[in-house]
């Protein structure tokens, strides 16, 4: 079971079921005084299992435990998602940290580094039970109790701030109590160098190495920081780590020295009273000075590749392998080492890491390189992943490599080597967008236009890769036989089964009792890039497929938030500035502009948001109307013309509209929603204004005429001007108008906004 599938799962799940006898909620107000929470020590961070809920949800994580960071509940995205952290309108949700023993209150969480902790989950999964790591606790909720940290017995004990006590400083038989001053959150305590200088040293838990400041070290001209015995009371800290040597960003009256880490902790127990100011260490473990960490502190001080290297042929299992491997390829970039020299540095990276996972580091490693413009030692690094991906704890790793490697290679020159990794993996990824997208490339260059196009198609439908693909397409649009050339239609048939649709099972039939000649307005306005969003896009497609044109008319207005896109128009964004709509949140359906129905919803609720349109459509049905609209219109040279005709009795403030749409805009946004339906791409009659219908008139005849071309260049200079604005820039792809698309609504709305009447056109388009 995936890490992502468990947390999924879990927000779904967790907490419906409480202990026998007690509710969940009961047990843990029954919480003792102190608190034993269980903590442990992964790959040189200090971890937590818990739960975090709001009022909505509860879902279990693993935290990192930051006594020195200023922080309070740093939560990643997807997880403060996962129980709604957040409102639509970002206004926070509390959320609740549940520890064993004990419940914390926090108002709202924060954003932390989230690549950490995707990392972390990646290469740690099954020494935290598979829970991801989403998060950590800092030091605005930590600094609020009494702590002891007993990592020997793997627990931390919290409990409420002691009272105000004179004796509870006094010295302790077989502990060390020193005085503590407080700066910027931190607890500080005096240490002495060897020679009776003082310093100040912090209690810190989110580093694993304790730390000497790195000018402190220089200074006495110790730069892999061995500066010798560095004391609190009689105890000598130095005896038990290595001290390595960071820059500090902290500041202390008595100067700093460092900062306490986990490979302290470890041997110590350290209690943190913040009431009456002191710390008490007390030896759970004896010291055995780790020398291999000297030695790679030394190594790296001397910042020379062949130093590092010698480091790791003595040490190669050491502790910190990995790091002076990473550091290796460092140095060997900056020396510009030949490709010899290179090598040896990318199998060291290769070697220090566990054997299921030497795959996924070199990927990492890859983009790592890539990034740096050092094309051919990406492909070095590929080849060395490659020997490794079988026993690799992430089966895609090997085929993610084989991906970049032939991209590299095709960018470089070398179809046929491309061709032969990019096939591989097409085996083990088959829909990932830059596999299909370069496979594409590759059957292009080679004139193979059948093959190229196919690829094409299957690159169009990722976001990632989409915009590249559909530039592709239309490259070859006029190489493709008539009935096989780029569209909308040929890329749906294509991908059928691929991408996500809702049809309805059912079709809609009119009669005099569900019906009273009205055509309803459903009007949608959404974001290629929301999520969740593809929920509201499919249940909009049901209703398309249940309702006939003669039944429905249907518009989406793509607007600009979350962010930017090709299909934001002015049209759209004057429209849902006269409906209400709010610019940053644009997931609402409008029927005849007078009800609302969501317009946002999770894929597994597409059938839910259905039946509430297809209800909503139905109400509207049987509201009457004293108008009748005829709409005619053609295509023929790039140029859409037309007539509305309108009878119905006078009556002031009354407005007609004529909207140029497309039945379906491939655009693969991040919300998942491949094919756009009925997109608004211009007002013909006043933009989203509309033409005044004179009062005294009961009939009348608008004409209506555009080229295409102008449309598509008003709007492309519109995106320039928001993003002049900025507001966000937003590529061409898909601002192009197909005629074959090209589909005509007309609607007259009265002076509340309410639609009238409404019809739709498919016009005839000339060969």
């Amino acid at each position: 079971m995936t890490v992502r599938f468990k947390l999924v799962l879990a927000c779904l799940l967790f907490g419906l079921l409480p202990a026998a006898g007690l509710s969940a909620a009961q047990a843990e107000d029954a919480a003792p005084e102190e608190a034993v929470v269980p903590v442990k020590v992964v790959a040189g961070k200090l971890v937590v299992s818990c739960d975090v809920s709001t009022r909505f949800r509860r879902i279990p994580v693993t935290l990192f435990v930051e006594l020195d960071v200023k922080s309070g509940l740093r939560l990643h995205n997807q997880a403060a998602g996962g129980i709604r952290a957040e409102n639509r309108d970002g206004t926070p949700n509390a959320i609740t940290i549940h520890l064993p023993d004990l419940k914390i209150a926090v108002p709202t969480r924060e954003h932390g580094p989230e690549k950490t902790y995707e990392d972390f989950t990646k290469f740690h999964a099954p020494a935290i039970g598979e829970v991801a790591l989403v998060g950590s606790i800092g030091s605005e909720i930590l600094k609020k109790y009494h702590i002891v940290f007993d990592l020997v017995d793997g627990v931390m004990r919290m409990r409420p701030p002691a009272e105000r006590d004179e004796e509870s400083i006094q010295p302790v038989a077989g502990s060390i109590t020193a005085p503590i001053s407080v700066t910027n959150d931190l607890a500080w305590f005096n240490v002495r160098y060897a020679d009776g200088k003082p310093g100040a040293m912090a209690v810190g838990t989110s580093a694993y190495d304790t730390l000497i400041e790195e000018g402190a070290a220089e200074s006495r001209g110790k730069p892999a920081g061995d500066v010798g015995a560095l004391t609190v009371g009689g105890l000598d800290l130095a005896t038990y780590v290595a001290l390595r040597p960071e820059p500090i960003a902290q500041i202390h009256k008595d100067g700093v020295v460092g900062i306490t880490g986990l490979n302290l902790l470890q041997h110590l127990r350290v209690e943190i009273d913040r009431v009456n100011r002191f710390v008490r260490f007390t030896e759970r473990k004896p010291a055995a000075f780790p020398t291999e960490d000297l030695a790679f502190f030394r190594a790296r001080a001397e910042e020379d590749g062949d130093t590092t290297e010698a480091f790791l042929k003595a040490h190669p299992k050491a502790r910190l392998a990995v790091e002076a491997a990473a550091l290796l390829v460092d140095q060997r970039l900056d020396e510009d080492a030949d490709g010899e020299t290179m090598g040896r540095a990318l199998t060291w990276v290769n070697e220090s890491h566990a054997e299921d996972l030497r795959a996924t580091a070199m990927l990492d490693l890859m983009k790592v390189l890539a990034e740096a413009g050092r094309t051919e030692f990406v492909v070095a690094a590929g080849k060395v992943g490659i020997e490794s991906g079988r026993k690799d704890r992430y089966p895609d790793a090997v085929h993610k490599i084989h991906s970049r490697v032939g991209q590299v290679l095709l960018e470089a020159g070398q179809p046929r080597e491309a061709r032969r990794h990019l096939l591989s993996a097409a085996f083990g990824m088959p829909q990932d967008g830059f596999v299909n997208l370069y496979l594409g490339k590759y059957y292009e260059q080679g004139g193979r236009i059948r093959r190229a196009y196919s690829r094409y198609v299957q690159a169009s439908i990722q976001p990632e890769s989409g915009p590249q693909a559909l530039e592709g397409l239309e490259r070859l649009t006029g190489k493709m036989p008539g009935d096989e050339r780029f569209s909308v239609d040929l890329v749906e048939r294509l991908v059928g089964g691929k991408i996500l649709s809702f049809g309805a099972a059912t079709k809609f039939k009119p009669d005099a009792q569900n019906s009273s000649g009205r055509v309803v307005l459903v009007e949608f306005f959404t974001n290629a890039h929301l999520k969740p969003a593809i929920g509201g896009a499919l249940g909009n497609e049901g209703m398309l497929s249940h309702f006939e044109r003669a039944n429905v008319a249907a518009l989406s207005y793509h607007l600009p938030a979350p962010e930017m896109e090709p299909l934001v128009n002015e049209l759209a964004i004057g429209t849902a500035l006269q409906r209400g709509v709010p610019l940053d949140r644009p997931v609402v359906h409008m029927l005849d502009g007078t009800t609302q129905a969501p317009g946002a919803a999770r894929a597994d609720q597409k059938e839910a948001l259905y039946n509430r349109l297809r209800k909503g459509v139905l109400e509207r049905l049987l509201a009457p109307t004293t108008h009748k609209l005829v709409l005619e219109g053609a295509v023929a040279d790039g140029v859409v013309s037309g007539t509305l005709a309108i009878d119905g009795p006078a009556q002031a403030g009354l407005r007609a509209h004529v909207v140029l749409a497309e039945r379906g805009v491939l655009f693969p946004g991040k919300s998942k929603v491949v094919i756009h339906r009925m997109v608004a791409r211009a007002g013909l009659l006043e933009g989203a204004k509309g033409q005044a219908l004179e009062g005294s008139k009961a009939s009348h005849a608008i004409p209506f005429r555009v080229a295409l071309t102008d449309v598509v260049a008003a709007n492309e200079r519109y995106l320039e001007r928001l993003a002049a604005e900025g507001k966000g820039k937003a590529g061409r792809i898909s601002t192009r108008i197909d005629p074959n698309q090209v589909t005509l609504v007309a609607f007259v709305r009265d002076a509340n906004g309410a639609v009238v009447q409404a019809v739709q056109l498919d016009p005839k388009v000339a060969e």
